[in-house]
């Protein structure tokens, strides 16, 4: 009974998870051409304008692109409205009622996939990074090494002429 149950969970968190991975490398693509299709931009807004107005006008670009995100994607609730769902809100919890199913990223749909999912994808991360561990090293060692300050001391002298 239990076991088809089980069964279930892990298929539809597998399919869940294969959803998001199929979602995030489209996305990565996307990324990667979107930096492209910028570079392209400022190459060619440096060369017709110098490369001050050019990077000027890009920036100028992207915070009209934010501010239209912005204004898209914000809030359309008034403050009336929002008072008015918080006292629905707490008329509901009072009566004990279920509320409507709200969106996937809930913290409680959330951690009930992430509580599922932990005890599969936690023990095959460990093994993937026990394999690659030299590989792991590296980019840890890399990351330190590119962090630090490369401001030479007063000490030593940066120039090849000697007097």
């Amino acid at each position: 009974m239990f076991a088809r149950l089980f069964r279930r969970a892990e298929a539809s968190v597998d399919n869940a998870i294969g959803d998001l991975f199929n979602r995030l490398i489209v996305a990565v693509f996307l990324l990667i051409a979107l930096g492209f299709a910028t570079a392209s931009l400022a190459i060619t807004l440096n060369n017709a304008y110098g490369p001050e107005l050019g990077n000027l006008l890009v920036a100028g670009i992207f915070c009209v692109l934010g501010i239209i995100a912005a204004l898209i994607l914000r809030p359309r609730t008034s403050s009336k409205a929002i008072e008015s769902a918080a006292d629905e809100t707490l008329k509901a919890e009072a009566e004990n009622e279920i509320s409507p199913a709200g969106s996937i990223f809930d913290d409680e749909t959330v951690m009930a996939v992430v509580s599922s999912a932990a005890p599969v994808i936690v023990p095959a991360m460990i093994r993937t990074g026990l394999k690659n561990w030299p590989l792991l090293l590296s980019i840890a060692a890399g990351l330190y090494v590119m962090s630090r300050q490369t401001e030479p001391t007063a000490g030593i002298r940066t120039s090849s002429a000697q007097p």
